[in-house]
């Protein structure tokens, strides 16, 4: 009876998992921008007045390339547990905040645009070729940067790690590995 508790249980969370990943989540930061109210002179000279805004974004499935930046950034992300422990600890953890802050946002920022951070660009010659956005995500990382708080950034991390279902793409790779045409095949069993 408990087995099958914990397979119906097993199978609402594949369930629950597979609709997060298929519908993508949404999420919201509070921003402040300037905005003219008031043009006088012929519209020369303008007041502006700050105004907040919420803009509201959304992180997909992400495509392998767009994995494959995400792990870039993942790899350079060092933490000294050990250093943490020590009499030091809180002067370390505000050197690892200063030094990973960016890199945080910037990993968020690389999940947000996705597959869009390859833009298609037309040269002078009418050939079109792929360039990085790296314009937009600048803008992203430096908008995260300055509007999520540490307790947020570690909701959208973990929404960051179930949108790259890194249980499939391994399944992927184990049934990739277990398929190479090229594997030997052993005719004799044990040397008989």
């Amino acid at each position: 009876m408990e087995e099958k508790n914990d397979i119906k249980q097993l199978e609402l969370e594949r369930e629950e998992l597979n609709r997060i990943v298929n519908n993508g989540v949404t999420f919201e930061v509070e921003d402040v921008e300037a905005m003219v109210t008031k043009r006088s002179f012929f519209g020369l000279f303008k007041k502006r007045e700050l105004v907040k805004v919420t803009k509201k974004f959304k992180i997909e499935e992400p495509t392998l390339g767009t994995l494959d930046r995400l792990s870039r950034e993942w790899v350079e992300l060092a933490i000294d547990e050990e250093s943490l422990k020590g009499k030091d600890g809180m002067k370390n953890a505000r050197s690892l905040a200063a030094n990973n802050a960016l890199r945080c946002a910037k990993v968020i920022a690389i999940a947000v645009i996705g597959s869009e951070y390859k833009i298609p660009v037309t040269d002078k010659n009418g050939v079109v070729r792929m360039r990085e956005d790296v314009k937009r995500l600048n803008e992203l990382t430096s908008l995260f940067a300055r509007t999520i708080k540490p307790s947020r950034l570690y909701q959208i991390y973990i929404l960051i790690q179930t949108m790259c279902n890194l249980g499939d793409f391994l399944n992927s790779i184990r049934l990739m590995s277990a398929d190479r045409t090229t594997m030997p095949i052993r005719i004799e069993e044990n040397g008989v």
